[in-house]
């Protein structure tokens, strides 16, 4: 394991020239000189909220600083404090407190991150992403990104798995139709039938729990032994969903009614998050 972790992302990266050391001033800058982050995890925010901070900001004034760090030209990029940003330009301030910081690209990707999870600012697909951005950019595994951002490594790699639901169902999350619990439950049914299914789950308010004992029919017919292509069919899809459920390859073979699940683990990295995945279904 790492040393570093958990002394946050930039402790993990090594390389000198792409990794200036970290300052800060305090002043205060136009709007228009401050550019959008392009690192910005948080893709939506709510039309209301961004008012009713509007109103504050009128009132009252920008309390916490935004974080900008300054680009070769002669504006400044936002670190952190998007909303802030925009909920100022619709109070129609020119000016904006900010903390100028000198950052590299990956240390203004982490703090973007960090400090939306940390806010608690992101819908659950975004924080998804966030997480799935961490891992990807930076090779990292599950483990080492719940340390960076002070999360259980199951949270990290529960939240990431919802990444693989069908884009329309995506949106249900984000928008709160669904919670994250429905979506992993809606990953259990057959591709074909996610989307379905949570339609189903939002007509008839399914629990979590109600929904995921739900998905285990969801969709399925019985299948005769002599229909050998959609007996075939059914098992690659059920091979498919273990795949996904249980993060290990998994084969299912069948003849006569009876069959085996035969499981198998790359590396103990992977027998150790089955592992987990036994402990906490045990608890459940």
């Amino acid at each position: 394991m790492n040393e570093h972790l958990g002394r946050g992302l930039s402790a993990l990266i090594h390389d000198r020239e792409d990794k200036p050391e970290t300052r800060a001033n305090l002043g205060t800058l136009p709007i228009e000189r401050i550019r959008a982050n392009p690192f910005q995890p948080r893709k939506n925010f709510d039309a209301d909220s961004l008012a009713e901070l509007a109103e504050s900001i009128k009132a009252n004034g920008i309390i916490q600083p935004l974080i900008v760090t300054k680009t070769e030209g002669s504006d400044y990029e936002l670190i952190a404090g998007e909303r802030r940003l925009q909920a100022a330009k619709l109070a129609g301030l020119d000016m904006v407190p900010v903390v100028v910081r000198s950052v590299s690209q990956k240390e203004q990707l982490q703090l973007a991150i960090v400090e939306n999870i940390q806010r608690e600012d992101l819908d659950p697909i975004e924080e998804a992403q966030a997480y799935q951005a961490l891992a990807e950019d930076f090779q990292l595994t599950h483990q080492q990104v719940a340390q960076i951002v002070a999360k259980d490594r199951a949270t990290v790699s529960n939240s990431i798995r919802l990444l693989n639901l069908p884009a329309e169902v995506r949106i249900l999350v984000s928008e709160g139709q669904i919670s994250p619990g429905h979506g992993r439950a809606v990953l259990s049914v057959e591709p074909e039938f996610q989307p379905l299914f949570a339609q189903f789950i939002i007509q008839y308010r399914l629990t979590v729990r109600q929904a995921e004992e739900k998905a285990k029919s969801f969709g399925q017919t019985k299948v005769k032994p002599e229909h050998t292509a959609e007996n075939s069919a059914f098992l690659k899809g059920f091979e498919q969903d273990l795949n996904r459920l249980l993060g290990l390859k998994t084969k299912v073979s069948e003849r006569g009614g009876k069959g085996k699940i035969t499981l198998e683990y790359a590396n103990m990295e992977e027998l150790t998050r089955f592992k987990d995945l036994v402990n906490k279904l045990r608890k459940a």
